[in-house]
């Protein structure tokens, strides 16, 4: 047996991948507990300085495995399924609070829990032949894996439950136009845009990475107040504590690249 979610390091960059094809990548309950174990590596690895999150074949992912519902309705436990929310939802904990960056590589289709992962990037580039929807309501249920979190706060409440209740498909140019993704490019040219996007993160100033994430992230939940004194604080300790920082005011005064090691 394959294993469900693949992971590889290479040059700072982890790219993890969504691993059975022949479903179109959609989860089952071996998919979600692996894909929780692996991002919580790469979320707390100091080797890594980037992900990138893709799946094999020419999809992305296709949500929850149907055939994996349909045969808890009649023989499994209700356990099992609450066991594989838990570990998607863990998931998209992780790609929302790495502290590095995360990219989507989406081809195909993403839909439903597919969508609650991309979501749950900090950015994402789209194959042109990509397709997308929400998915959830087709099936007759609510979303999971974020995406209630996340869609509002991308497109506004309206659009989010446009999106949400119709459950329609759309294309990776209406997903730009949707801010979900970030750029849409031909399918033969996704990986090497992903990598080169990927690579320019991996090289940049990780800690100020984090710390803007963070800060962004955290911003829906502070009164302005309380956000100008999280970002006095991360300024302040990025000022006192990071070589990147040093390492940025030294290469702009001499007029030259910097040299980041994400410290």
């Amino acid at each position: 047996m394959s294993d469900p979610v693949l992971y590889d390091v290479s040059d700072a960059v982890a790219t993890i991948t969504l691993n059975r094809p022949e479903q179109l990548n959609c989860l089952d309950l071996a998919m979600a507990a692996r894909l929780a174990r692996v991002l919580e590596t790469a979320a707390w690895d100091s080797g890594v300085r980037a992900i990138v999150l893709t799946g094999a074949g020419g999809h992305f992912m296709a949500g929850g495995d149907i055939n994996v519902f349909h045969e808890h309705l009649g023989h499994g436990t209700q356990d099992d399924l609450v066991d594989a929310v838990r570990n998607f939802q863990r998931s998209a904990k992780l790609l929302r609070r790495a502290p590095k960056p995360v990219i989507a590589a989406v081809r195909g289709v993403c839909a439903g829990g597919g969508m609650s992962l991309m979501l749950a990037c900090d950015l994402a580039i789209a194959a042109d032949d990509a397709t997308f929807s929400v998915a959830y309501t087709r099936i007759g249920a609510p979303p999971d894996g974020g995406l209630s979190f996340h869609l509002p706060r991308i497109v506004g409440i309206r659009r989010a439950m446009e999106l949400a209740l119709l459950s329609e498909k759309f294309d990776a140019a209406r997903a730009f136009e949707l801010s979900l993704v970030q750029k849409v490019v031909p399918a033969d040219r996704l990986d090497a845009e992903v990598s080169a996007l990927a690579t320019r993160l991996a090289a940049g100033p990780t800690r100020a990475f984090a710390r803007t994430k963070a800060l962004i992230n955290q911003s829906f939940s502070r009164d302005m107040s309380d956000q100008l004194e999280a970002e006095l604080e991360s300024f302040v300790n990025t000022f006192v504590g990071s070589p990147d920082f040093a390492e940025g005011i030294e290469a702009f005064l001499a007029k030259r690249e910097p040299a980041f090691r994400g410290r």
